[in-house]
């Protein structure tokens, strides 16, 4: 009963986390859409070879049905229709056991408890008998069909009933679950997600069949949750709205017409001076394509996210660094970052030479993807004070070598969160067990303090029926720099408990400021483990399983300089620097978001969020989840 165990496991995860989500995810939608489970009560499901144990399939399919039922939310629109449980030998014994709509879960359990296997497989009827019981449900629903073999009825066949329910155009998605079917059962049962733009899985013993129907029922989709204080960008340098540190959410409007050719994309102004002397500035633009595009990708379009950092002059004062992404990873951050170099009142050339500290944040949307389309784009602004010389040592003259993360504890299975402002805090020496749908990213975070270096080792499982391609593992520093780790990140589905691990080049330390190794992370703090999913074909709703296992050694050092700034009082802005395109007089940030830390007990069912897989961008295997927006601003 492994899978059971970790079944178990995991929706207990799920309730210990429920009530430390972030405001962002509380305002997600949490409207379930319509569904109508259609079960196979033919007398081959009293074949007893659901476990070793000689456990019948109908049993494991009664036991699979309630636990269902009993972890759907209270408001749930739920139905189901059997066929096969009443009369041997016809082809019409089919059943509405419970019409749509709102579930008595005790009542609905006795009566699935009383049910029979003795009939036949009429699986096209009982598809056009599903659809017409939910005629009168408006909007996008789903069916979910469980079958342990092929139509032998045929009135009609069961792929020309899928076909003929697609043709009529009533927001109706079929979505298909094997137990233990042969070869032609599984792809008459792709046949019929296919036509009606579901999806099929294969369930091969009884606990699998519970995973199907429960854990992936409670799986959403998780698009990434954007947070910030409102700001609007200005096109003209000098007309920008002034920032204090903090995040800051904006809109990109539109993309490039010609990627890097066109120079037709959207570029926005920001105010982040002027400065005092020896401090310096982080700046990152993190730009959200649309998520919710699953379609099969045929020609790859790419979006970048760039930061610079300009003096008063509009001279750049550091290397502006780009972050590149495409159709196939829409999940992942695109996110760019600057940093500008300390200022010297005591300089003549160069950025400062002005001598007023002045400086200002370029964000640039370049590239075709979504090009049409606005994306919004979080800005994080942090200022680091001066920082005493005599406080710091030598700087790595050399990155350290590889090395193993040799955790060995059980993973415990978690939901990462769906963006920084929501990671999922984690602990070293601890594993971790998640899986990432296409176009979707999970996020997670862990602190690494002076004198500390990161170790993260992912093992991809095997999730042969994903339509994830592979993996990607990005560490990112508190200020959202892309750090740059030894080791691969990178894993596919070809084989099973594939692991790639990846080390800090050096250990965190505010010496390597300046240096060659460690430059990208020297700041301590709160570094951001990001697992993000790559997809060419069109998504079929199967989660890619893997694990992480992190690891941060050496022991912290303090450091007696001061902290970075994260947040900081509001900005007063002169009336003539505010025309009515930027942002308030007083512009207040958001202090960056915190995840759930402690986790207490709570119930399944908010993990809810958006509608069943009505669309058919999601796994069916019992009223999957869609999120209407991928994006969502707090």
């Amino acid at each position: 009963m492994r899978r059971l165990s970790k079944l178990l496991a995991l929706l207990a995860a799920f309730a210990l986390l429920i009530p430390g989500l972030p405001a962002a995810a509380d305002e997600a939608p949490t409207e379930l859409e319509p569904v109508m489970l259609v079960m196979d009560y033919s007398s081959s499901m009293l074949e007893k070879d659901a476990d070793p144990q000689g456990t019948s399939r109908i049993d494991a399919a009664k036991k699979a049905t309630k636990h269902l039922i009993n972890n759907a939310p209270d408001d749930a629109t739920m139905g189901l229709v059997v066929y096969g449980s009443t009369t041997p030998k016809k082809c019409d014994d089919i059943t509405t056991v419970q019409q749509p709509g709102p579930v008595d879960k005790s009542a609905l359990n006795s009566k699935i408890d009383e049910l029979k296997a003795v009939g036949e497989t009429p699986i096209g009827a009982s598809l056009l008998h599903a659809a017409k019981d939910l005629e009168k449900v408006k909007g996008a629903k789903s069916i979910i069909l469980v079958s342990d073999g092929e139509e032998n009825c045929s009135q009609p066949p069961a792929c020309e009933a899928a076909k003929d329910l697609a043709a009529q155009g009533i927001d109706l998605t079929v979505h298909t679950i094997g137990f233990k079917v042969n070869k032609k059962a599984k792809g008459e049962l792709e046949c019929i997600a296919k036509a009606t733009g579901g999806s099929y899985v294969t369930a091969d013993d009884a606990d699998s069949l519970t995973e199907q129907l429960t854990v992936r029922t409670l799986r959403a989709f998780a698009g990434y949750q954007a947070s910030g204080a409102p700001i609007a960008g200005a096109e003209q340098m000098h007309r920008a709205p002034a920032m204090a540190p903090g995040q800051y959410l904006d809109t990109l409007e539109k993309g490039e017409s010609q990627a890097f050719t066109s120079k037709d994309g959207t570029t926005k102004y920001y105010k982040v001076g002027p400065i005092k002397p020896g401090e310096r500035v982080h700046f990152s633009a993190t730009i959200i394509p649309d998520q919710s595009d699953h379609s099969e990708v045929r020609l790859q379009e790419v979006v970048q996210s760039r930061v610079e950092l300009v003096n008063g002059q509009g001279r750049e004062c550091s290397t502006g660094t780009s972050d590149t992404s495409d159709n196939s990873s829409l999940g992942r951050p695109v996110s760019a970052y600057a940093l500008s170099p300390d200022y010297r009142e005591d300089t003549t050339v160069g950025c400062f030479a002005d001598g007023t500290g002045e400086l200002y944040a370029k964000v640039m949307r370049i590239g075709e993807l979504q090009k049409d389309q606005p994306m919004d784009v979080e800005l994080l602004y942090v200022l680091e004070p001066a920082v005493d010389a005599t406080l710091l040592g030598a700087q790595a003259a050399k990155e350290d070598a590889p090395q193993s993360v040799k955790v060995t504890a059980a993973p415990q299975p978690v939901l990462g969160g769906s963006s920084f402002n929501d990671a999922l805090q984690v602990e070293s020496e601890k594993s971790y067990s998640d899986s990432v749908m296409s176009n979707e990213a999970r996020y997670y975070k862990i602190h690494v303090g002076n004198g500390q270096k990161l170790n993260v080792r992912t093992t991809g499982k095997a999730s042969e029926d994903s339509a994830v391609a592979g993996l990607r593992t990005r560490v990112y520093s508190s200020v959202r720099n892309d750090v740059s780790m030894i080791g691969s990140n990178s894993i596919s589905k070809v084989s099973n408990d594939q692991v790639a691990t990846l080390n800090m080049r050096t250990a965190v330390s505010q010496s390597n400021r300046e240096g060659t190794y460690g430059k990208d992370s020297y700041l301590a703090g709160d570094y951001y483990v990001v697992v993000h999913a790559q997809t060419f074909n069109k998504n079929n709703g199967v989660p890619f399983d893997y694990e992480l296992a992190f690891d941060v050694s050496g022991a912290e050092q303090p450091f007696a300089g001061e902290a970075p700034i994260f947040s900081a009082p509001p900005v007063d802005q002169p009336a003539e620097e505010t025309p009515t395109e930027a942002a308030s007089p007083e512009l207040t940030a958001t202090p960056v978001a915190q995840a759930p830390a402690a986790p207490t007990d709570g119930p399944l069912w908010p993990w809810f969020i958006g509608g069943l897989a009505g669309t058919g961008l999601l796994l069916g295997v019992g009223a999957f989840l869609y999120s209407n927006r991928a994006t969502t601003r707090n």
